[in-house]
């Protein structure tokens, strides 16, 4: 894999959730990759959500491009995570997969309850203003 791409980008990543750094800071390392993978989440929902719904119809859209930035996301993780294993160990901190995957979930439920709220305040504005007229 090391042919086709370049893995400097996995080291500088890497070198981001180093635990000795973020404690001479006084942070706890998990919040820094939390909100690194929340996001990279975020990231690839803005540029792959126009892709999918370009190519899909309007069916679906949204549970789609979520499911598919997910997928994404994992083979990028499933990526860093093997270029940090040493002989049958990892260099990796413990808590890299369940913060991970908070963070993957965290921005779904964020997701969901933004879009929830805009199209609760959309259906109230709308009544209101019927009942103004």
């Amino acid at each position: 894999m090391s042919n086709w791409i370049d893995l400097s980008v996995l080291e500088h990543s890497l070198n981001w959730i180093d635990p000795d750094l973020w404690q001479i800071l006084g942070i706890d390392p998990s919040y820094v990759q939390f909100f690194l993978v929340f996001i990279f989440m975020m990231s690839l929902m803005w540029v792959v959500r126009p892709v999918v719904e370009w190519i899909m119809l309007k069916n679906w859209t949204t549970i789609s491009t979520y499911v598919t930035t997910t997928l994404i996301a994992f083979c990028f993780l499933q990526m860093v995570d093997r270029y940090a294993m040493i002989q049958n160990e990892s260099s990796l901190p413990v808590y890299f997969w369940p913060v991970c995957l908070l963070a993957i979930s965290g921005y779904g439920a964020l997701h969901v309850l933004v879009v929830v709220t805009r199209n609760l305040w959309i259906r109230i504005s709308k009544r209101t203003k019927r009942k103004a007229a």
